[in-house]
């Protein structure tokens, strides 16, 4: 597929590098994940994610219902994380 056009995203420096962490791991580049977004749009007709309006009190009730993940340090609960 020929890249002809080009896309411009205002997004905030934390969460682009954050994702920018993300994918080098996963071995993609930002552009490749962006193309790979909007081809599973396309090709489902929908998002690749369920959007909801869950409030942020039944959000809450969700997290607290989940049973705890006991970490022995930090370096363990960073494991787990990048993982996740």
């Amino acid at each position: 597929m020929e890249l002809d056009t080009r896309i411009q995203v205002r997004t905030n420096r934390q969460l682009k590098e954050r994702a920018t962490r993300t994918l080098d791991r996963m071995g993609i580049d930002m552009p490749t994940a962006i193309n790979m977004f909007l081809n599973q749009i396309v090709h489902d007709q929908r998002l690749p994610f369920q959007p909801s309006l869950t409030p942020y009190v039944d959000a809450i009730r969700e997290a607290e219902a989940e049973s705890a993940v006991k970490v022995r340090d930090v370096d363990e609960l960073m494991d787990l994380i990048d993982r996740a």
